[in-house]
């Protein structure tokens, strides 16, 4: 029989609601960006979806395959993981800053502008919508490491996410080689008119995307701890 005197056992309180409701959209973010990468799996191993060769072709061309559904969807994917991602983060207050938020909105847009817009089939930029996907393109590359980057100085000190902040400056610091065979030979072409050739700039780029996966997934795991 219990007393006034009996102590009452006390329970751990149960996770509030939005916090439930945070992890089980990052959770669906984490999923869509597993789904965009079994795609991009199989159009680099299967050679009827994917019938382009992952060393010198770029990742666009996937487009021109029969696999174009997987690549698109593939962007689209990681977009709308991103974003949940962004959200999280920028609602948590660690995504803060104009160029962080800025760099974020970017990487999110880029992508879904890459599989909204295809390349042009000839490879050069030549249409309206060819110049749009080369552009968002380029972005695409650039911002995720900058944001990385940026997130991962302003939280250096911090010592709850000092571990987070750390891996996220040595992704987007390792991405940065993986940009300089396209700014190089784009650089002398504006500069001096040459045209440098170009080496393995599919595999390359193949590097610099997983990289970048890598990085979005510490990302999101940075987000869920900042929602308990």
């Amino acid at each position: 029989m219990a007393t006034e005197l009996t102590p009452v056992p006390i329970q751990a309180p149960a996770p509030a609601p939005s916090a439930k409701g945070t992890k089980r959209a990052l959770g669906v973010a984490v999923a869509a960006v597993l789904v965009a990468a079994a795609f991009l799996t199989v159009l680099h191993v299967d050679r009827y979806w994917g019938p382009i060769d992952p060393v010198s072709a770029m990742l666009s061309d996937y487009a021109w395959t029969p696999g174009w559904w997987m690549w698109a969807a593939a962007m689209l994917l990681t977009s709308a993981g991103s974003v949940v991602v962004a959200v999280v983060l920028r609602r948590r207050g660690i995504l803060r800053g104009p160029l962080t938020l800025v760099a974020m909105t970017a990487w999110c847009a880029g992508l879904a502008a890459v599989a909204l817009f295809t390349k042009d089939p000839q490879g050069n930029a030549v249409t309206w919508v060819g110049k749009v996907h080369l552009g968002a393109t380029g972005i695409s590359c650039v911002s995720l490491p900058l944001a990385g980057w940026l997130l991962g100085w302003a939280h250096r000190k911090t010592p709850r996410w000092r571990v987070y902040a750390r891996w996220s400056r040595i992704l987007a610091l390792t991405a940065v080689p993986f940009f300089l065979p396209f700014l190089i030979p784009f650089a002398a072409n504006v500069a001096f008119g040459q045209h440098l050739p170009t080496v393995a700039t599919g595999l390359v780029e193949r590097l610099m995307a997983a990289l970048e996966l890598v990085e979005l997934l510490v990302l999101a795991g940075w987000a869920w701890r900042a929602a308990e």
